[in-house]
């Protein structure tokens, strides 16, 4: 039901660590409207959720993952940047944008 409640837009009760990386962005006053922002892990806990709940904030959301093409290209536009793909070390310090706010959710 808290699947479906994200992705229509309804009030709810959220996984806590895409709920906690929200607040993240929001106490460091990152402004979320129009920003680019990319996640980079599709999993149903994670990565699907902070892109809906990013969505909601007028973010402009890309999800990529372990198999993206060009990866560090993708991850080089995000104002917004938050790995979640669940593996050590393959988001390279060169795949972030200078100014980016990033999120390592491992």
């Amino acid at each position: 039901m808290s699947a479906g409640a994200l992705w229509a837009g309804a009030d709810a009760w959220f996984s806590c660590t895409p709920s906690g990386c929200m607040r993240l962005l929001r106490e460091a006053g990152v402004k979320l409207a129009g920003a680019n922002a990319v996640v980079v892990g599709r999993s149903n806990l994670v990565g699907k959720p902070v892109a809906a709940l990013l969505l909601a904030e007028n973010a402009t959301v890309t999800i990529a993952h372990s198999k993206t093409r060009d990866l560090a290209g993708v991850c080089r536009h995000a104002d917004v940047l938050v790995a979640a793909v669940g593996r050590e070390a393959i988001i390279k310090g060169d795949f972030v944008k200078p100014g980016a706010a990033v999120i390592d959710v491992g």
